[in-house]
């Protein structure tokens, strides 16, 4: 194949591949041969008229314009993956196609990221008190997701920075709070539906709103306007296992939180005694176009305050 390509002078990367994951076969090479594009067919000026066209171009463009000093530059094409003997084309499904122009379309803002460490063993007790009668009465369970919800409301109140979203005309600040809640949907994808009018939820809300997305997601009832409007993202990772990750901002938005897995750590407690606490980090991902590291760490600091004065003074309903 390559022996057929180098005998007629053609460079193989220059084809487009129909073969598996757009490897280039011995067919794409004779129907290049029989078929050239027509920039390739046009004959190369020879190196006498060259010579005498140069002096006239060269002149004006030297008293107009900034001529490069190296050979025109090509797009570069995406390397085509190895193809090995049993592979199989599994074709894009919609939604991860979806999901493949969202996430490169929301990678072209610079990201950066940071986390902090959060007492969550008060929090756990209180959740302990009050779950079984929040059971009783709604018929699920109260998940620290709620309080993690409401943790980033109240951040968002006082860090309203976090709520708007970058246009080359300025920053939107959103007077909503509008919360995208991302949910995991097995080896099919992500969806993130949004949880309108978050600040005025309470805990119960806020809970019932998390088990309604999550049970229409799951169930694959979810409408278009589920996903509109939302102003900031909660990605729950802690019941998946993980302790650290860095999420991705979801276009339009300007910073994600993602809450790790709640862990019994050893630590040394101010008074230098050795304890067993519930640990749970918490990672904040945003767009350095709008907040920077000192924005990302008060908001940080906001919801670990909220997070470990929660108690008896904190309402469920």
């Amino acid at each position: 194949m390559r022996k057929l390509a180098a005998e007629n002078g053609i460079d193989i990367s220059q084809i487009e591949g129909t073969g598996l994951g757009g490897r280039v076969s011995k067919k794409d090479i004779e129907d290049y041969i029989a078929n050239p594009p027509a920039a390739a067919a046009q004959a190369a000026p020879t190196p006498a008229a060259s010579a005498q066209q140069e002096p006239q171009a060269a002149r004006p463009a030297a008293a107009s314009q900034v001529v490069s000093g190296g050979p025109a530059r090509t797009p570069a094409r995406p390397a085509a993956p190895t193809s090995l003997a049993g592979d199989e084309l599994v074709p894009l499904s919609q939604m991860r196609r979806a999901i493949a122009t969202n996430m490169v379309q929301a990678w072209s803002a610079p990201h950066a990221h940071a986390v902090m460490e959060i007492d969550m063993t008060a929090l756990m007790k209180y959740r302990d008190k009050v779950r079984v009668d929040f059971q009783a009465r709604e018929g699920f369970d109260l998940s620290p997701a709620a309080f993690i919800c409401k943790a980033a409301v109240e951040a968002l109140r006082t860090v309203p920075l976090v709520n708007s979203s970058f246009t080359d005309q300025g920053v939107i600040a959103h007077k909503e709070i509008n919360l995208g809640y991302a949910v995991a949907l097995g080896d099919d994808g992500l969806v993130v539906p949004v949880i309108r009018d978050a600040d005025g939820k309470s805990l119960a809300g806020l809970m019932r709103s998390i088990r309604d997305v999550v049970d229409r997601a799951k169930a694959r009832k979810l409408t278009f306007d589920d996903f509109y409007g939302g102003t900031f993202t909660v990605n729950n990772t802690g019941p998946l296992g993980t302790i650290i990750s860095s999420p991705i901002v979801p276009p339009g938005q300007a910073a994600i939180i993602s809450s790790e897995a709640i862990v019994k750590r050893l630590i040394v407690t101010d008074d230098d005694a050795i304890a067993i606490r519930q640990r749970m980090n918490l990672v904040i991902g945003f767009d350095h176009r709008v907040i920077d590291g000192a924005t990302a760490a008060k908001f940080l600091q906001t919801m670990r305050n909220w997070l470990q004065e929660v108690g008896p003074t904190v309402p469920v309903y």
